[in-house]
């Protein structure tokens, strides 16, 4: 649930920061969907109540680019680099956790 609300605060950040058009479609983009990958996972782990492998990896991969676009984009700013990689943090650190409780040996 905390990567989906991750994906979303990416999605809606450089929106209200009013940042570059590329800047802005970039994470918008890949805001959307990195939160289908973070939807799917969270039902997948409902419904099984076992992580899938796939949408978690997948889900890490766009929190990391959510915490690394805001340094490759010129004149971002500060509100929407801060936002960005707030979610990104948000995003990486529990579809890592979920990859890592996936991979890691039962008890």
């Amino acid at each position: 649930m905390a990567a989906t609300l991750g994906c979303l605060l990416a999605t809606a950040t450089p929106i209200a920061a009013e940042t570059s058009a590329a800047f802005t479609g970039s994470i918008v983009t890949s805001g959307l969907l990195g939160t289908l990958f973070a939807v799917q996972n969270l039902r997948l782990f409902r419904r099984d109540r076992a992580v899938a492998l796939a949408p978690a990896a997948l889900t890490l991969v766009f929190g990391v680019w959510f915490m690394a676009a805001p340094l490759l984009y010129t004149e971002v700013g500060f509100l929407a680099t801060a936002g960005t990689q707030f979610a990104g943090l948000l995003v990486a650190a529990f579809a890592f956790y979920m990859v890592v409780a996936r991979i890691a040996p039962g008890r």
